[in-house]
């Protein structure tokens, strides 16, 4: 069509009328297609509704198909713009998609320390998204540079295309994952943890391998209807080979993903677990009049909880003691402790810990084993703290805006806690199930079945307890191990070595649930993740890197 208005004009310019006036024989009008996609005000408009469709495929509101077509509206918006307009629509897509997916952090608000944390609270969640949003950047710029110099005629440029935007968009999210202590909150692979089928292959690359997945597919959708939308396709008949290919990893993934699901391995042994979710409110956790009424939840619901036959663990959630276990002045929590352990079974008590050295103070935010005779058996102190909530950053600067009164220090290793009788297992405290690689050195280091502990009274009510979980299943996909989450208030669950959730309580509601969990069988071989980490993720930045240096200096001109 564009080319037909192109010999007309130049027909006219030439000063030869047009052999007729029939009106089929004028110049056609430009396409609606084309007119929007010139549209000044299309570009700000696409990036938005990628920001708002992936959003919409997070657990919260969770529509997962959206995932695979969230990022094309972002693709045809920056796919004729220069290098800092697409820079700029990626980072626009970006703090959207943020701003609503973590929209739980404004939850924050109000929990402590009044008006002033409030203002604090929102701003740093509107600096998050922004520094989050900053890696939906290169996605875009390679996207825009791609499209500018290859076209999306050629099948082998498409290809090209293809691999080269995955590999970028995997890559940073990896980054985010690690870079200033990390905060891989919400790949997009984690969108898809509700479809069982599809995400299995996570024991081989992790959620990166599951988000590549969805971006491979995006970009196959983005060219095929490219394609149409300016013509290509109009003229004659083509095979649709770059959206069958785009199709085919999502296909492999889900046929390998019945296959592990329809063939389990057999389950080992079982071990009882009671879950105990007091949910005391975030406010209340903080006022120090309240301490003894927590005490005494905790003290009823394990107490009934531990009369049940063949319970071999009662488990606690994150900090449910309010006080410092082994501080001097904690008698109370001491002799709570010594009370329900006497009912004959071990607790897993999470608590803040505190440890008097040369040099002062040392607080902790653990995990402790206490025997049936109120001895400690093994203790776990959290490894990957969170800034400003569990320690300061910059604190000459920062101080006044967090309402913490002490910094925590963070543990060094993973901890094997034995229980007696059964197989060992290890615990991550709070968000640490959102960081892959201690799930994966608790395996490696023995452990056959994980425990959380957490408290999403932080944020509750709000979609981060489901996010939290999300994160949770592909821990146990990974590393083929299951795991017992345990929330002060939240997702009270135990998620098998598939990624199937078993849920008894609500969030925002106090019980105890009793469940039985199949540790990973003794002699099973660990899965390549737990092997080799994320070596799919690494290959992936090593590419992105070579890909982004050839199309900077080197110019990667399309071949005629």
């Amino acid at each position: 069509m564009v080319g037909s208005m192109e010999n007309n004009e130049a027909k006219t310019d030439s000063g030869k009328q047009p052999p007729s006036i029939h009106p089929s024989n004028n110049p056609p009008s430009p396409s609606f297609a084309h007119s929007l996609f010139h549209s000044p005000i299309f570009p700000i408009l696409g990036s938005l509704f990628s920001g708002v469709l992936l959003a919409l495929s997070f657990p919260g509101f969770g529509n997962s198909s959206l995932a695979f077509i969230g990022l094309v509206p972002l693709m045809f918006a920056v796919q004729s713009a220069s290098g800092k307009k697409a820079a700029l629509l990626g980072l626009l897509a970006g703090f959207v998609f943020f701003l609503i997916s973590l929209g739980w952090l404004h939850n924050l608000t109000g929990t402590v320390a009044g008006v002033a944390l409030k203002a604090s609270a929102l701003l740093g969640y509107a600096v998050l998204a922004l520094y989050c949003a900053l890696y939906f950047i290169p996605f875009a710029v390679t996207v825009s540079t791609c499209v500018k110099r290859w076209g999306v005629r050629s099948f082998r440029t498409n290809v090209r295309l293809m691999f080269s935007v995955t590999m970028v968009w995997v890559a940073a999210e990896y980054v985010r994952g690690f870079l200033f202590t990390g905060f891989p909150w919400n790949p997009l692979g984690v969108s898809q943890y509700a479809s069982p089928a599809l995400i299995q292959v996570a024991e081989w690359g992790g959620v990166s391998i599951v988000s590549a997945c969805i971006v491979w597919m995006n970009t196959a959708l983005f060219i095929t209807l490219h394609q149409y939308s300016h013509g290509i396709r109009a003229k004659q008949y083509r095979p649709h080979g770059e959206l069958m290919l785009g199709l085919l990893p999502v296909a492999l993934s889900v046929a390998y993903g019945l296959n592990v699901l329809f063939n389990p391995s057999p389950d080992s042994e079982s071990i009882h677990l009671v879950l105990v979710q007091p949910n005391i409110p975030q406010t209340e956790k903080w006022d120090r009049g309240k301490d003894q009424q927590i005490r005494d939840t905790l003290e009823a619901l394990t107490k009934t909880a531990a009369r049940l036959d063949g319970i071999d663990l009662i488990i606690w959630p994150e900090t449910a003691l309010p006080d410092f276990v082994h501080h001097p002045s904690s008698i109370q929590s001491q002799g709570l402790v010594a009370g329900v352990v006497e009912e004959g079974v071990p607790l897993l008590a999470g608590t803040m810990d505190y440890i008097r050295s040369d040099s002062g103070s040392v607080y902790y935010n653990s995990s402790i084993l206490f025997g049936t005779n109120g001895a400690e058996i093994a203790k776990y102190d959290k490894q990957h703290l969170v800034p400003f909530g569990e320690y300061v950053p910059f604190p000459g600067l920062m101080k006044k805006f967090t309402p913490i009164e002490v910094d925590f220090r963070g543990g060094t290793e993973s901890t094997l806690i034995p229980l007696q009788g059964k197989a060992s297992f290890s615990v991550l405290i709070c968000f640490e199930d959102i960081v892959a690689s201690l799930s994966v050195k608790a395996v490696r280091n023995g452990a056959r079945w994980l425990v959380n502990q957490t408290n999403d009274a932080w944020f509750d009510p709000g979609s981060q307890s489901e996010q939290h979980l999300a994160h949770a299943v592909f821990r146990c996909i990974e590393n083929r191990v299951p795991m017992a989450r345990c929330c002060n208030t939240g997702v009270t669950c135990i998620i098998n070595a598939y990624g199937n959730v078993t849920r008894n309580l609500e969030p925002r509601t106090s019980g105890f649930t009793a469940n039985e969990i199949h540790p990973r069988p003794a002699g099973l071989e660990k899965t390549f993740y737990t092997r080799n980490g994320d070596a799919f993720a690494k290959a992936s930045l090593l590419a992105a890197a070579t890909i982004l240096f050839v199309l900077r200096f080197k110019g990667w001109k399309k071949k005629s």
